[in-house]
Order: structure tokens, then C-alpha cells, then sequence
């Protein structure tokens, strides 16, 4: 129940407004809930104020950001976090993410060649991460000569998660570049059609139908 959990987490803040973990997890809290990003963002602000060396609160104030489209903003709270704990509180999965994190900031920052160095970091962390797989596979495939890498990428993703609509999609596209492929793309984007309906799918499905004729 967020709403209680949100009321304890005021509670714990008027005894003890100082208290940096507190306006963490309301952060947290406010971010699953429309339209309080805005609140998310300061409760993490909140807490830098009180610490400014707390890695948590610079990751998660990060996730925001990228959720409003600020990636820019966002790297530079992602870096924070790996510059203040490399380690990440010893957990090789929390690491794993943020280095995932800022490695899809990067990437939808337009800087493609840091992306693939951290989305490579995360998937040395935890190779059974079907989202680095995924956009990793995007990147490298945007890459001049690099899109039977992407393509293996997009594959190791569906061998993790057979049901991931945007890993068929991607692969499909990839596939559909390539000579002689196109059969293999529709079979692809049929896929992501079925886990997950939409009409642009359906009209590339189209497309590449004409195309194969």
C-alpha cells in the first residue's frame, strides 16, 4: 500500500528531518505513482542535501530524470553514484544496474561508444540481463559494421525472455537489413505482434510482405 507506506515515510521525516534514508525511500514511494515525479525528484534532492555522498538516492534521482526525457541531467547523477560506491554496496546485482542505467543514458544521449562500454560492464555483471542484451543490441546495430553483433544480442535477449515484444521487434528490424533475411524479420515482428498488439508493427509486418513479393 504506497499511500501508507508514503504516510510512515512523512511521519519518519517530521520526527527526523534530517534523516537522508527516509527521503530516499519516499522518493522511491512517489516515483511509482502518477504524476509525482516532481516530488520523487525532490525527496531525492533532499536527501543529497543531507549526504551529498550516498549513491542510492543519485541513482534513483537519475531513474527520474531519464523517465522526464532529461539524459543529460540524468548521466551526470548516474555517474555520481558509480564515482562515490564502484562497488555499489557490494551487490553485483545493483551494480549491474547502474551501470545499465547510465549505459541506456548514454545511449539516448547520443553517445554510443560510452554506452556500449557500460552496457558491456553490466552484462559482465549479470549476463542473464535480457534489457542490456536488448539495448545493447540496439546500439551495436545502429553501429556501421557492428550488426551481427547487435543481432546476437537481440537473440541472447529472447533466449533469456521468449515473451520480450521489443527484443523480437529490434531483431526484426535488424534481420531486415540484411540479404535474404526479410522471411526471418517477418517471423520476428509475427512474434512481437502476438506477445504484444500494434499497429506499427503491423504495417511494417505489411511492408516487408510487399517487399518479399
Amino acid at each position: 500500500d504506497l499511500n501508507q507506506a508514503i504516510a510512515h515515510f512523512q511521519t519518519a521525516l517530521q520526527i527526523k528531518p534530517d534523516y537522508a534514508r527516509a527521503h530516499t525511500d519516499l522518493g522511491s514511494a512517489l516515483a511509482k505513482l502518477p504524476g509525482r515525479l516532481p516530488d520523487a525528484m525532490a525527496e531525492f534532492r533532499a536527501a543529497l542535501a543531507i549526504d551529498p555522498d550516498l549513491a542510492i538516492p543519485h541513482n534513483n534521482l537519475g531513474n527520474t530524470l531519464a523517465q522526464t526525457g532529461r539524459w543529460s541531467e540524468a548521466i551526470s547523477e548516474y555517474e555520481a553514484a558509480l564515482r562515490i560506491d564502484p562497488d555499489y554496496t557490494d551487490s553485483r546485482h545493483n551494480l549491474a544496474e547502474a551501470q545499465y542505467n547510465l549505459g541506456l543514458a548514454l545511449a539516448k544521449a547520443d553517445r554510443p561508444f560510452e554506452a556500449i562500454v557500460h552496457l558491456e560492464a553490466a552484462l559482465r555483471l549479470h549476463p542473464d540481463y535480457p534489457e542490456a542484451h536488448n539495448n545493447l543490441g540496439v546500439v551495436l546495430s545502429q553501429a556501421p559494421g557492428r550488426i551481427d553483433e547487435g543481432i546476437a544480442h537481440f537473440q541472447a535477449a529472447l533466449r533469456i525472455d521468449p515473451n520480450y515484444a521489443d527484443a523480437h521487434i529490434n531483431l526484426g528490424v535488424a534481420l531486415s537489413q540484411m540479404s535474404g533475411r526479410v522471411p526471418e524479420a517477418i517471423a520476428q515482428l509475427e512474434a512481437a505482434e502476438r506477445i504484444q498488439p500494434d499497429a506499427e508493427v503491423r504495417q511494417m509486418i505489411g511492408r516487408l510482405k510487399t517487399q518479399k513479393k
